[in-house]
C-alpha cells in the first residue's frame, strides 16, 4: 500500500477499507436498533432480521464490486467505463448478465418491503429504484472520487431494471405472505445467555471496524502530499499501529468506562460481561485479563497476515462454550467472567415490549 489517490494501489486500499468500515457501522447500527426495539432476536423472525441484515450486506457490496487492484491504465485509453444517461440506450450494448444482475440484486429488497415492512407497491418500487440510482451514482462518481475515473459502467437503465427487480420481488412478497410465517419480531425480554452466533459477531463487529478504520486512515495519510515531509511514510507498519491503538480503545478503555463492560461491537447487540457466579459487571483487572486473551492473538495474527487463523482463536474460545450449560468460552474460563446480555445485568426491558399496569381500584366512598 503506498503512493497517492490517484496512482499505485492507495486508492483501493482506501476504497476496500472505506466501503468495509460503512458496512460494519451500518451493520452495528442496525443490529442495535433491533435489540434496543425487540430485545432477543428469535424464531422466524429473527431470521428474517438477518436476511434484512444480509440483503443490505449484499446491496452495499454490489454497489462497489469489483474493485480494481490499482490505477494503472484504469483511465486509458477513453477515461474510463461509460456511462449511459439516456432510457434503454445500454440494453442492447450490455450483455444478458448484466442485465440479469441489475434487476435480480433488488428482487429480494422488494420482497423484504412487501413481506417485513407491508410496503406497497409504489413505496417498494420507488425505494428500489431510488437505491438504484444510488448505487449508479456510486458507479459514475468513481466511489465517491476514490478513483480517477469510473471503474464501472453507470446507466439508467439499471435504475429501470432495478425498479423492474424490486416489483417482481414485491410479488413474491405478497405470495410469501400467503404461506410463510409471520415476519415482524415481537418484543421479548433478553434474559437467556446469548447465542454463540450472537457473541462472535460482536466480536466480528469490533475487529472489523478497528482493521478497516487503521486501514483507511494508513492509506489516505500515505497518499495525501504534506509540506516539509521528505520521506513517505510506509503504509503497512502506520496501518498496524493505528489498529493497535484502536484495539486498545476498543478492547481496554471502553469496556472499562462503561458499566455493562462492552466493546462498541458487543454494546450494539446488547451484550453485557458479568463475574463468573455474580449477577454484576466484571472487575476491571479481570476485564483486562479478558480483552488481552482475546485480542493479543487476534491482533497479533491479523498483524502478521494470517487472517485465516483467527478462526483458530474462535475455535478454541468456543470450545468449552458448546458442552458448558452456561455457555462460558474458554478465555471466560481462565479470566474469570462470563458474557452475558445486558437486559440480564442491568435489567431493563426492549421498547416494544407490551407493559400492562394493574388498574388502581378506586376507594370506596366514605360513609
Amino acid at each position: 500500500m503506498g503512493g497517492d489517490l490517484t496512482g499505485g494501489s492507495a486508492a483501493a486500499q482506501l476504497a476496500f477499507a472505506g466501503a468495509a468500515l460503512a458496512i460494519a457501522l451500518g451493520s452495528a447500527g442496525f443490529l442495535r436498533r433491533q435489540h434496543r426495539r425487540y430485545g432477543r432476536l428469535a424464531g422466524w423472525p429473527g431470521q428474517v432480521t438477518a436476511a434484512v441484515l444480509a440483503t443490505g450486506i449484499g446491496l452495499a457490496a454490489y454497489a462497489v464490486w469489483p474493485l480494481p487492484p490499482g490505477t494503472d491504465g484504469l483511465c486509458a485509453p477513453d477515461g474510463g467505463a461509460p456511462a449511459h444517461p439516456r432510457p434503454l440506450a445500454a440494453l442492447t450494448a450490455l450483455p444478458p448478465a448484466h442485465a440479469a444482475l441489475a434487476a435480480g440484486v433488488l428482487v429480494p429488497l422488494g420482497l423484504l418491503l412487501r413481506y417485513r415492512y407491508r410496503r406497497g407497491v409504489l413505496a417498494a418500487v420507488a425505494v428500489c429504484a431510488a437505491v438504484a440510482a444510488a448505487v449508479e451514482a456510486v458507479q459514475y462518481t468513481a466511489l465517491l472520487g476514490a478513483y480517477p475515473c469510473a471503474y464501472r459502467t453507470a446507466a439508467l437503465d439499471d435504475v429501470l431494471l432495478g425498479a423492474a427487480g424490486g416489483l417482481a420481488g414485491w410479488l413474491l412478497g405478497l405470495a410469501a405472505d400467503r404461506v410463510l410465517p409471520r415476519s415482524w419480531p415481537g418484543a421479548l425480554a433478553d434474559a437467556l445467555p446469548p447465542a454463540l452466533g450472537r457473541r462472535l459477531l460482536g466480536h466480528l463487529l469490533d475487529v472489523a471496524v478497528c482493521w478497516s478504520a487503521a486501514t483507511a486512515a494508513a492509506a489516505l495519510l500515505t497518499a495525501l502530499p504534506v509540506p516539509g515531509r521528505a520521506v513517505a511514510l510506509a503504509a503497512d507498519p502506520l496501518r498496524d499501529t493505528l489498529f493497535a491503538a484502536l484495539a486498545a480503545v476498543f478492547a481496554v478503555a471502553v469496556p472499562l468506562l462503561r458499566r455493562d463492560r462492552a466493546t462498541p461491537g458487543r454494546a450494539a447487540l446488547y451484550l453485557a460481561l458479568a463475574g463468573a457466579g455474580a449477577p454484576r459487571p466484571a472487575g476491571r483487572p479481570r476485564v483486562l485479563a479478558r480483552a488481552a486473551l482475546v485480542w493479543l492473538p487476534v491482533g497479533g495474527l491479523l498483524v502478521a497476515g494470517l487472517p485465516w487463523w483467527t478462526l483458530a482463536v474462535a475455535a478454541l474460545h468456543g470450545s468449552t462454550a458448546v458442552v458448558r450449560r452456561d455457555r462460558a468460552g474458554l478465555f471466560d474460563l481462565v479470566a474469570g467472567t462470563r458474557t452475558t446480555t445486558r437486559a440480564a445485568l442491568l435489567g431493563g426491558l426492549p421498547d416494544r415490549l407490551m407493559r400492562y399496569t394493574r388498574r388502581a381500584e378506586p376507594a370506596p366512598a366514605a360513609p
